[in-house]
């Protein structure tokens, strides 16, 4: 579907301009990481990714993000039916249930089900005619969302599940959830998380946190990521120890260094100078988004602009806190830098509904 050409006027270049330096110094820090490793050439088809990413931003942009919101239920539906199929018939891998098999591709469904899970609620919580919501109005959606998310956990990906929970909390609050209901959710929480420890979380899922709290205790094992990480960031210094040349991530001690572990690599190699310019970036991001759900021609734009927003915030956020030691380990790719086709495709179509917002804020 073509684009009109009064839209592209009213296009966010700068926020654009940022993504496109997030992309950039992703694949140069993919090069960095597995220049003297066995996954050599990963830059390559980070590239390839990144393109096809672009594409389906094009796409994104280019269908009146209203017309997307009228399909959130059918999506919604759709995003069910494919957690559910590769939950039970989806290739094991590493012992977990994450991905579709296309022929020689692999995709991450929870990945795009985030975009999903952010159109649904926004139309939700847009259309509700109170001005204010209690805990009655938020169970139909919540256990909505709690589908999604349970579907997600069981494969199991505790760290894409827990984005959908500053996704609905930021849609809830914005609809007028009243500060009551919010306490009762956080006492809910604490007792659903109590649960969750004791019957939910397997044996190696509850010893991240124990080697969180203290890597000490299997410091070759659990700890050891945390440990190698927190050397790997530690080390960077002032201004880093030069591009290729971190010893972390150059010698192998750093596990995952061109996915969760990018930001540590980034962070040896470049330093403080060059973890300030990333963040940077990002809250630039992140800035622009929240203007656009400010400026947002009505409540659905805003809704879905402040979703998606959340979504990109908490994982950025938790990435980095993850990296520096600051929270447990979870599979958490950073938006727009770690390396895989899943988590670049979607956090490029989540930037294509905060634009699809924004350049219509003016449109009849």
């Amino acid at each position: 579907m073509p684009i009109d050409r009064r839209l592209l006027f009213n296009i966010d270049w700068g926020m654009m301009a940022a993504v496109l330096l997030l992309l950039g110094i992703g694949v140069a820090t993919i090069l960095s990481a597995t220049y003297s490793g066995r996954n050599s050439g990963l830059e390559v088809k980070q590239v390839y990714w990144i393109l096809i990413g672009l594409v389906a931003l094009l796409v994104c942009v280019s269908i009146d993000y209203r017309r997307l919101v009228d399909h959130a239920p059918l999506l919604y539906l759709a995003s069910v039916g494919v957690l559910a199929y590769v939950l039970f018939l989806g290739p094991r891998i590493a012992g977990t249930r994450r991905w579709l098999a296309m022929g020689p591709v692999q995709l991450q469904p929870s990945e795009f089900v985030k975009l999903a899970a952010a159109l649904f609620v926004a139309k939700i919580f847009a259309e509700s005619k109170k001005d204010s919501l209690g805990i009655r109005d938020i169970l139909g959606p919540g256990a909505a969302v709690g589908v999604l998310a349970a579907l997600i956990a069981a494969e199991p990906d505790l760290g894409t599940a827990f984005t959908l929970v500053p996704l609905f909390v930021v849609g809830a609050v914005l609809a007028g959830l009243r500060l009551k209901a919010v306490l009762v959710l956080l006492a809910v929480g604490i007792v659903v998380g109590g649960l969750g420890w004791e019957f939910v979380l397997k044996d190696y899922q509850k010893s991240r946190i124990y080697t969180f709290l203290d890597p000490s205790l299997d410091p070759r094992g659990a700890g050891y990521q945390k440990i190698q990480s927190e050397i790997a960031v530690g080390s960077g210094g002032l201004a880093g120890k030069g591009y290729k040349k971190g010893t972390q991530a150059q010698l192998g001690y750093l596990p995952a260094r061109h996915t969760d572990f990018i930001f540590s690599v980034l962070a040896e190699e470049n330093g403080f100078v060059g973890v300030v310019v990333v963040l940077g970036l990002y809250l630039f991001i992140l800035w622009r988004a929240m203007d656009t759900a400010q400026m947002a021609r009505d409540r659905v734009g805003a809704f879905l602009a402040a979703g998606v927003a959340a979504v990109l915030a908490f994982q950025v956020v938790y990435n980095i806190a993850m990296v520096a030691g600051l929270v447990p380990v979870k599979g958490l790719p950073l938006p727009l830098m770690s390396y895989g086709g899943s988590s670049i495709i979607s956090s490029l179509l989540a930037v294509g509904l905060i634009l699809n917002v924004r350049m219509r804020r003016f449109a009849n």
